[in-house]
């Protein structure tokens, strides 16, 4: 590639290449293929960009709520009252945060969505479970990366599928495409606690590309419930969590969770003896 060239993608599946060598080669010096990656992941960003204004509402959830006894005039226990969390609980610790997709152990973000149901969905609480939900107030103008585009589609269709059946080579906004669609999923892919913390890496490496790129934060779609839908809210991370003050926050209780499964892999059986 000439010197003043643009970066581009080598590959349609780049994103799916980085993630496995930040998995299991090398978390912290890359080869010339991952750094070629990043380069043209900065380079292709394009309008992705979200401005948020001053106030602007977002809500965040967590399971469990408050729970104090109520007295009476003589002292005696009458009853118990049900609270939100304080806003202190429902920030992340400064020195002690939790990994999540967009942070590492130890640096904490924020993540926050634009409705009730995305936030309460994105706990992945079970029927009957009792919920924190606050409401947040952006106290400075936010920029965020929009990773909602390619939610729910698939890289490996369209010219993909026909160059990978023999069809002609892919020009660079279609292999550009396909990676991108590749990145947003792989934002909004759920993770669960008992997963490698190495399942991580590759967005988290991402998010701390975008947030030296001037970013605020990243807004993604979510994977559970309605709220996460094509017309639902979305999940932002925050890198900043000073960047919002919690104004209120209420306890809710779910009343359903909605399952739908389908199989996404080849069976095996057992033959007959």
């Amino acid at each position: 590639m000439p010197k003043d060239a643009e970066p581009e993608f080598l590959q349609w599946d780049s994103y799916a290449r980085f993630a496995k060598y930040v998995r299991r080669s090398g978390r912290y010096v890359w080869g010339n293929e991952e750094r070629e990656f990043l380069g043209a992941v900065l380079s292709t960003v394009g309008d992705r960009g979200l401005e948020f204004k001053v106030g602007h509402p977002f809500y965040r959830a967590q399971i469990g709520v408050d729970v104090v006894d109520r007295t009476g005039d003589d002292g005696d226990w009458i009853g118990e009252d049900v609270w939100g969390y304080s806003s202190a609980r429902m920030k992340p610790l400064a020195d002690r945060a939790r990994e999540g997709r967009a942070n590492p152990a130890g640096i904490p973000a924020l993540y926050v969505a634009t409705s009730v149901e995305t936030a309460v969905s994105e706990v992945r609480p079970w029927v009957g479970a009792d919920v924190s939900v606050a409401l947040c107030r952006l106290m400075r103008p936010l920029r965020l990366l929009d990773l909602t585009r390619g939610h729910g589609r698939s890289s490996f269709a369209g010219p993909v599928l026909r160059h990978l059946l023999g069809g002609r080579e892919l020009t660079p906004v279609e292999k550009e495409e396909a990676v991108w669609i590749d990145i947003d999923n792989a934002f909004s892919e759920p993770l669960t606690r008992s997963d490698d913390r190495a399942d991580y890496a590759p967005t988290q490496i991402l998010a701390e590309l975008f947030r030296n790129a001037g970013f605020d934060g990243i807004g993604y779609k979510s994977q559970f419930g309605e709220g996460g839908g094509k017309r639902g809210g979305f999940n932002i991370a925050m890198f900043d969590p000073g960047a919002v003050e919690i104004v209120a926050c209420a306890p809710w209780r779910v009343r359903s969770v909605n399952i739908v499964a389908e199989q996404n892999g080849n069976p095996w059986s057992k033959s007959p003896d």
